[in-house]
């Protein structure tokens, strides 16, 4: 019943228009982030070793919401949302045209300064769409629109890694971009028909302006009360230092994964448009796993467990080469990556008191990118310098992530009877 009622929201031509925008837009994006890649390999100083620049694509990826993120938030919120989801869009169609000639004018750096400009961009985008959702739908719908939105997700990113995959390195980093590029005119069609005051009526309402200065120091308030508050939680504190571990060892992952897949004798853009499709549908049963049968386990032993068996799995990956086994091994990890990413979540929400989560979150979400950026940074001037070769790298994130497992299973005494008490 509660999935038939999701549904019902489609009924809604605004919904409608921001969802179908949404999956047409981030079904692009895997086409835009192959692309990069097959360029990155072409243009690579050392196309054998292309480790430094395979690490720039994160630095250049998440920067922008390190740097602007608490500005451009503060800015938005005093923006009419429609408008800005459209100009965006637009915006970033122009900017994925215009690699094409940059690259070929300009090489790597001229794309990569096109990169980071794109997430600046994105950075508008995001906070939009998050805020206009609810004046869209009903308030009791928030909770299905919410799902339905991260099903548009997963389906894209799914197709579009899959499809990415097998259509960039046939045709070339050229389409990938050209196609990226035409999909976000087709989402600015389609969010054009979105109606914000469909429901409710009225304007919306917006929170105050804050200048750059007082978002940056609001950002670095909340950051440093967050971690204050996880130190004087068990349970919070662990959460953190799982997500920790895992940003790290996929900082790692990213700069070797594509040489080892070539290793293997799988051609690198498919290569990882089918991991990345692989480890998606893994995300989607492990979430529905979790959600039938992990309520009645321990929150610690499922911390563990998942790290531990993300960690075999990278492992596999590097090491067993028989035909399926890069794909199997993909699957395990977002399997496993799922039972993470939501035991933490709600762990965090159990542990902290409703007026505190933000700064908690906050702090979540900054440490996050930063991990992935100092991760890739480093691990790409480790195999730049052949001080590890690829597949020792993901071996040794693979034994990060079981050596995490093996700490979080020996915080179960902490997680008794903490769990639903504040910090």
């Amino acid at each position: 019943m509660r999935g038939a009622s999701s549904l019902r929201l489609f009924r809604s031509g605004s919904f409608r228009a921001l969802w179908v925008g949404q999956l047409v837009s981030i079904f692009g994006d895997r086409f835009t982030y192959l692309a990069l890649l097959a360029l990155v390999v072409e243009r690579a100083a050392d196309p054998a070793n292309p480790a430094r620049e395979l690490a720039w694509i994160p630095i250049v990826s998440f920067l922008p919401a390190i740097l602007f993120s608490p500005w451009i938030g503060a800015l938005v919120d005093g923006w009419n949302t429609r408008t800005t989801l459209l100009v965006s869009d637009a915006l970033r169609g122009v900017i994925v045209l215009l690699m094409i000639p940059a690259a070929d004018a300009g090489g790597l750096p001229a794309a990569f300064g096109l990169v980071f400009l794109l997430y600046v961009v994105n950075a508008f985008f995001l906070p939009a769409r998050s805020a206009i959702l609810p004046d869209l739908v009903p308030e009791d719908g928030l909770v299905g629109a919410n799902s339905l939105a991260t099903l548009a997700g997963v389906i894209a990113t799914i197709l579009g890694s899959w499809l990415g995959g097998l259509w960039v390195e046939r045709a070339g980093w050229r389409f990938g971009f050209a196609l990226d590029g035409a999909t976000y005119f087709v989402s600015v069609i389609a969010l054009a028909f979105i109606r914000p005051r469909d429901v409710g009526g009225g304007p919306r309402l917006t929170a105050p302006r804050r200048t750059a200065g007082g978002a940056y120091r609001a950002l670095l308030r909340d950051v440093a009360e967050g971690a204050r508050l996880a130190l004087r939680s068990r349970p919070i504190l662990g959460s953190m230092l799982a997500m920790a571990i895992l940003w790290v060892a996929g900082g790692a992952l990213h700069v070797s994964v594509p040489t080892v897949l070539r290793g293997h004798g799988t051609g690198v853009v498919s290569g990882v448009g089918g991991v990345i499709a692989c480890a998606s549908a893994g995300m989607v049963v492990g979430t529905l796993l979790l959600a039938a049968w992990g309520r009645g386990g321990s929150r610690a032993w499922i911390l563990g467990g998942s790290l531990a068996g993300a960690g075999l799995a990278v492992i596999a990956f590097a090491t067993v080469h028989a035909r399926g086994a890069a794909a199997g091994a993909a699957f395990l990890v977002g399997l496993f990556v799922a039972f993470l990413l939501i035991t933490t979540e709600s762990t965090i929400q159990r542990a902290s008191l409703p007026e505190t989560r933000a700064r908690i979150f906050a702090l979540r979400d900054f440490l996050a990118r930063l991990g992935v950026v100092v991760s890739a940074a480093s691990f790409g001037a480790l195999l730049e310098r052949n001080a590890l070769t690829p597949s020792a790298a993901v071996v040794l994130a693979g034994c990060l992530l079981i050596l995490g497992g093996a700490a979080g299973a020996l915080w179960r005494r902490g997680d008794r009877g903490r769990e639903g008490a504040a910090p």
